[in-house]
């Protein structure tokens, strides 16, 4: 009689599948034996638009619910196993298999991000494209963490004054500087190329530096701090600087969160017309220099605008629209339909439009970036070959 090690040992691909159906058994078990709840540390709270949303204390992350989600939220109270909730949302239905459905697969997310006592489970391939499609797609490197210090005095002194009257005379200032900038920069007669024109550079860098801290004003003043500020590699080619603004999640008005994304761009639009100014009256290298920052700073407006990038612009349309996370559940429903990866459950009664929406805009962002870091790796790959 041969023992149970020498029949495992005898068959690997039996003890593989045998392996497999009690993992897929205990996955499948903890709808139906463990009872549900939050986490202590998750708590909910209402936020963009007047939106539910679950934050975890623990990671810092946000998750978006519907009101029906909400509304199943008061089930989790530890008393009930998951198939528990779902008899008793779905039996009633007109359509039950189909409510048993979203109301698991709702479940299932809520395991997934982490906001459930029981333990997210592991990742499958599908999973995890869908993961990384719904990511932000930037390393970072924290350069300091949270400045309400320095913010704040600031803050507290733009919140004495009218907050109409605040924005309508930024506005006032931003378009005429605009103007003037825009002005020199098609008026180049007597300009020449300098032999300074590294000069430049380090004012534009001090720009850039002012952009982030004009977001990180912003959110100060609308009272969600942001978290860090440092560099990173946006889509994992271009360097930026950044403000982590996670938490302009909590601000319910549209309007404040588009402030705070065009925050910088605003900033950028007074440095250009300040150097419009110089390029216009100065003479010599400083004007010649002025025209060169000038056309960079178009330049860099352009970019910060584009809304096929994860930048400002496509911040400020989202935020304008209402929409969370537009990128990403683009990307997400692209590789739903290249990959056939499993979609989160609030994107499951997409209509038509929506979904032919995020296939289009998915799809112009992904080749968008995709030429562009061609183009970028091309001319690193020339200047590298110009130094052999």
């Amino acid at each position: 009689m041969r023992s149970a090690t020498q029949d495992t040992s005898a068959d690997p691909a039996q003890a593989g599948r045998t392996a497999a159906q009690g993992s897929a058994a205990a996955e499948a078990d903890w709808m139906t034996s463990v009872p549900l709840q939050l986490r202590p540390d998750v708590e909910v709270i209402t936020g963009i638009d007047d939106r539910p949303l679950l934050y975890n204390n623990t990671t810092g992350r946000y998750l978006a619910l519907t009101p029906s989600g909400v509304r199943l939220l008061d089930l989790l109270d530890g008393s009930r196993t998951g198939e528990t909730i779902v008899s008793q949302l779905s039996d009633h239905r007109p359509d039950p298999e189909t409510a048993r459905d979203r109301v698991g697969a709702f479940l299932g997310d809520l395991r997934q991000a982490g906001v459930l006592t029981v333990e997210p489970p592991a990742q499958d391939r599908g999973s995890r494209i869908m993961r990384f499609s719904l990511r932000e797609h930037m390393p970072r490197l924290k350069l300091t963490g949270r400045v309400e210090h320095v913010m704040e005095p600031v803050a507290a002194l733009l919140r004495k004054v009218p907050a109409r009257t605040l924005s309508a005379a930024v506005v006032a200032i931003v378009l005429a500087s605009m103007g003037v900038g825009l002005y020199a920069l098609l008026n180049p007669a007597g300009h020449s190329y300098p032999s300074l024109w590294w000069v430049a550079m380090p004012i534009l860098i001090l720009q850039v530096v002012v952009h982030e801290a004009a977001h990180a004003l912003v959110c100060q003043y609308l009272r969600a701090p942001i978290r860090e500020a440092g560099v990173g590699l946006m889509l994992y080619f271009m360097p930026v600087a950044y403000v982590d603004r996670t938490d302009a999640y909590r601000i319910r008005s549209r309007g404040g969160r588009v402030m705070i994304a065009l925050a910088g761009p605003f900033s950028d639009q007074i440095w250009y017309g300040v150097t419009g100014v110089v390029a216009l009256t100065a003479g010599g290298q400083v004007g010649d220099i002025a025209y060169v920052l000038l056309v960079l700073q178009t330049l860099l407006t352009v970019v910060n605008l584009n809304p096929l990038l994860p930048s400002d612009g496509y911040h400020a349309i989202a935020a304008a629209t209402g929409a969370v996370n537009l990128r990403g559940r683009a990307f997400a429903y692209l590789a739903h339909v290249a990959l056939r990866s499993p979609l989160p459950s609030s994107m499951h009664t997409l209509t038509g439009w929506k979904r032919a929406g995020y296939l289009l805009f998915g799809a112009l962002c992904f080749l968008y970036a995709a030429g562009l870091a061609v183009l970028v790796l091309k001319n690193l790959w020339g200047m590298v070959g110009g130094l052999f």
